[in-house]
């Protein structure tokens, strides 16, 4: 039985978002990370479980179908977005759930916009500022797509390396495939290559730690052990800064999600209610 989407444009004047929702259940808000594109396998909708929740996700500015302004975006614009596009919905409240640069528009939005936010689950990102930063990905935007690839997936996992790619050359195969096809699509399309690089400016800008205790919500931090992009002491920090806050650490590197097939299912479970203990290794 294939899956039923209600899917949309939201035109806000100087861009429009692409936007897909799915499922029945809690209404959960997933903002995804760099070079994402709701087209692009496997993706939320795949994961068991996400059947039990209304889940909207949707392109970044500039990102996947979405378009970009003339205007390069901050980290409030960004958040901004979600707030806009949960009123084009009429949804007044929603779990969110953001990934890597998700996590930091997730972040923002969490301060901002703290009325529409039921429960926080920030996945391998980072605060800026005291907290530690990302690793600095404007370092690779000039490179060509199999290039990009080529060290993305090496960064995103840090047990990903040439000699593990020769023993496992299939799944490195796999893996480099799914990071193609969102470096071709952005890099070899000059407007959505001004967007990832005006989408880097944003992220290298990012700075909200000092803000983080703001965040009263029931908060969920998790991370990848092996994460080159976003290192472990980088959400251990996010952890400590946000009142209440529990932190999960997770066998496999910045897409622990994909990798781990506990983390999802934790995840959901934490939207739930289910409670957690302070940290705890899996």
């Amino acid at each position: 039985m294939s899956q039923k989407y209600q899917r949309g444009f939201f035109n806000l004047g100087d861009h429009s978002l692409f936007y897909k929702i799915s499922g029945e259940g809690p209404k959960t808000i997933l903002i995804s990370g760099t070079n994402s594109d709701t087209r692009h396998k496997p993706n939320i909708f795949d994961v068991p479980g996400s059947e039990k929740f209304t889940i909207l996700s949707f392109d970044n500015r500039g990102m996947g179908q979405s378009s970009s302004p003339q205007q390069a975006p901050d980290m409030g614009a960004y958040a901004d977005d979600v707030a806009h596009l949960m009123v084009h919905l009429g949804w007044e409240k929603a779990h969110i759930v953001g990934i890597s640069f998700g996590g930091m528009i997730a972040q923002h939005f969490a301060v901002h916009h703290p009325e529409r936010v039921t429960r926080l689950v920030l996945c391998c990102t980072s605060s800026g500022g005291a907290g530690g930063s990302s690793y600095p990905l404007q370092e690779l935007q000039e490179l060509t797509a199999n290039e990009y690839a080529q060290a993305f997936m090496k960064l995103l996992n840090l047990k990903h390396h040439d000699e593990w790619q020769r023993a496992n050359p299939k799944e490195a195969e796999e893996i480099f495939a799914y990071h193609f096809q969102s470096a071709s699509a952005t890099l070899n399309d000059p407007v959505k290559k001004a967007a990832m690089k005006a989408q880097m400016k944003a992220r290298r800008d990012h700075d909200i730690y000092d803000q983080l205790p703001q965040i009263s919500c029931p908060t969920l931090v998790a991370c990848g052990q092996d994460d080159g992009i976003t290192p472990v002491h980088n959400s251990e920090a996010i952890a400590e800064a946000i009142p209440g806050a529990t932190l999960r650490v997770y066998e496999g590197g910045h897409l622990f999600m994909k990798e781990n097939p506990v983390a999802w299912q934790e995840i959901f479970s934490f939207l739930n209610g289910t409670p957690y203990s302070k940290e705890t290794h899996v």
